[in-house]
């Protein structure tokens, strides 16, 4: 008796534990990447840093995404982020978080950031290249920074992103 009861209830667990539903979640677009990554600091007469990500698998549609932090020489902080589609996609979406290098904690620190975003619609010749050119004004000189990029693209309601980060250039 005491082994049907046990089987019983074994039984009855099993059949209850495979009809849980698991969902998966998807990439967030609006998630952004860690201000810990790691990011050395370049020489002082090194003015700008350059970081290109590329897709790892054959058939995907956003192939690369350029991230680039200058020190203009003006006092301001010049950032270019090119997303590089291999066809005409959906929409795209580039933020660029601007850090700042905070010597006493030894760390990096989020200062600033500008995100826009992209429609075919607004693209005729099709979206292809989105494109930011922006520089970040009124920032502290003599320390480190460094841009992290959160770009993403959708395809027929795919979506692929990467998450580059630069290293640090001094604005002096």
């Amino acid at each position: 008796m005491k082994k049907l009861v046990y089987t019983s209830i074994l039984s009855l667990m099993v059949v209850i534990s495979a009809t849980f539903n698991v969902f998966a979640t998807p990439y967030n677009s609006r998630q952004v990447t860690s201000v810990d990554e790691k990011s050395i600091l370049l020489p002082p007469e090194v003015k700008q840093s350059k970081v290109t990500e590329r897709a790892k698998k054959r058939g995907d549609f956003f192939a690369s995404a350029d991230l680039i932090v200058k020190n203009n020489g003006d006092g301001t902080i010049g950032a270019l982020a090119v997303a590089y589609a291999r066809f005409p996609i959906d929409e795209a979406y580039i933020t660029i978080y601007l850090d700042q290098w905070d010597e006493n904690e030894e760390r990096w620190r989020q200062v600033n950031y500008h995100e826009e975003e992209f429609y075919a619609a607004d693209y005729p010749d099709g979206l292809l290249l989105p494109t930011v050119d922006i520089s970040f004004t009124n920032q502290p000189r003599g320390y480190y920074y460094r841009l992290r990029g959160t770009f993403g693209m959708m395809y027929n309601g795919e979506f692929e992103g990467f998450n580059p980060v630069t290293d640090g250039v001094l604005l002096n």
